[in-house]
């Protein structure tokens, strides 16, 4: 009986969680949430999000670690997690709490729950890691629901909401990527999370952006200033990523003179490399390219073709791509009238060039046709990418986030064209180039005052960074 009238002690006491209030309001936003609700409203973020969660993991143990993750707080108090307090003191606290509170069960089940929480607290097994990314996206939603409620009391900064949904972000991307993102930017754009500036890495796209030249220029070159704020910003340990619709040589050619690049985007997306390690690829598939490559020269448009480091090209483009050429690159040259060299040519892009009357007759072919398939781009004046569905700039964004650890929130983005649109979505900090094509400028919200041929990139972050220099 003495072990029975222990349990029933410790249910008792625990009934008290129902009135700690929290700092987030409940749905309708007409009072404070408790603890009780919060672990409730918890253990079903985690029943209905395990499926995000790529690891196999002991459900039964997470339920247990939420339903006794916040019972500390009957002594211990809430914590608001984004007020000011001292982590020592908080910790000192709370196990004071837990020993007292855990205390009153017979020594086997005292034991066991109080390493069910301490294993919470520490979050290192898988279960613990899901567990604390299911407290984060529940009080995430409780600030979306009450209008940013803690966020605005707070005055919440980005850099301090993006380490608070760290969790989210390593543990269920998918829903990071698909609900708090989205939200993160509206609060960040309406002024409610104030922009202290977190970012990590600063991403740019090539010819019109961080390259001088015109669009019809062969040689192009890096203005001065946008090399030597990159390095500058690279002692820093701020990093930077090329993206570009070139192929890797040419890219290394061209940026000589930055001193450490980890990552490379190339052909739109579709080559993805870490140093010289390709960490994604996408080919296209060979009858449908072949087919469109048939279109294009009914319509006499100029084209080339990717695989790797080889090209093929129409003969209409011949003394161009002579130029062009680099010394890692095998070119294949063809008679237009004869495809049977490119029946083993595995494709990742198609680059066309022309007059934009004939490219809207070959885009509604390809989208009438592959729109399933394939993504369209315009990547300069008379120029046209085709590359697969699943490639864009703004998924090897992504690809080089995750290999980072960092969100896509954290980066910097500087581009100028159709085709670097999907990546300034998908920046925390899209910036668009003063040159920029009208629909760019229209879409994205911060613009460089300075022209490509200026050094807009380097002008922009010398006075966004103006502390680091």
């Amino acid at each position: 009986m003495e072990r029975l009238q222990k349990q029933i002690e410790f249910i008792l006491e625990i009934d008290k969680i129902k009135g700690i209030l929290r700092q987030g309001l409940v749905l309708n936003g007409l009072r404070q949430e408790t603890d009780a609700e919060h672990s409730w409203h918890m253990a079903m973020c985690a029943v209905l999000l395990k499926e995000y969660y790529k690891e196999e993991i002991d459900m039964k143990k997470v339920i247990k670690m939420i339903l006794v993750h916040d019972i500390v707080e009957i002594m211990a108090g809430d914590t608001p997690a984004y007020g000011t307090f001292s982590q020592a003191e908080k910790e000192e606290k709370e196990m004071t709490a837990a020993e007292k509170i855990y205390g009153i069960l017979p020594k086997d089940q005292k034991e066991e729950l109080m390493n069910t929480w301490l294993e919470f607290e520490k979050n290192e097994t898988k279960e613990a890691k899901f567990a604390n990314a299911c407290d984060r996206f529940q009080g995430f939603i409780q600030n979306v629901t009450s209008d940013a409620h803690t966020w605005r009391k707070f005055h919440v900064t980005k850099s301090k909401l993006m380490n608070r949904m760290r969790p989210i972000f390593n543990f269920i991307p998918e829903v990071y990527y698909g609900y708090i993102q989205g939200y993160m930017k509206t609060y960040l754009e309406n002024g409610v999370v104030t922009d202290d500036r977190c970012v990590k890495l600063i991403v740019s796209d090539l010819d019109g952006t961080f390259l001088d030249g015109t669009a019809a220029s062969i040689h192009k070159n890096v203005p001065k200033i946008n090399s030597e704020v990159i390095n500058k910003l690279s002692e820093k340990g701020i990093g930077f990523v090329p993206a570009s619709g070139r192929d890797l040589p040419s890219i290394k050619e061209l940026l000589h003179d930055i001193k450490e690049i980890k990552y490379y985007s190339c052909f739109n997306g579709a080559r993805v490399f870490k140093g010289e390690k390709l960490i994604y690829s996408e080919k296209m598939d060979r009858e449908m390219c072949l087919d469109i490559l048939k279109k294009a020269v009914e319509l006499r448009l100029g084209y080339s073709g990717t695989a790797g480091y080889d090209v093929c090209y129409s003969q209409l483009d011949k003394e161009y791509f002579t130029e062009f050429s680099l010394k890692d690159t095998k070119y294949i040259f063809h008679s237009n009238e004869n495809f049977d060299n490119l029946k083993a040519f595995d494709f990742e892009k198609m680059v066309f060039f022309g007059s934009n009357e004939k490219f809207k007759i070959l885009r509604d072919y390809v989208e009438e046709n592959y729109s399933d398939r394939v993504n369209i781009f315009g990547s300069g004046d008379n120029v046209m990418d085709i590359v697969s569905k699943k490639c864009s700039k703004g998924n090897s964004l992504r690809i080089i986030a995750d290999d980072m650890g960092i969100a896509t929130d954290e980066i910097m983005v500087f581009g100028d064209n159709e085709n670097d649109l999907s990546m300034l979505y998908e920046a925390g900090y899209p910036v668009a180039m003063a040159n920029s094509k009208d629909f760019v400028l229209e879409k994205v919200k911060n613009h460089t005052e300075k022209t490509n041929e200026e050094g807009g990139v380097g002008e922009y972050l010398l006075e966004f960074f103006h502390d680091k220099f």
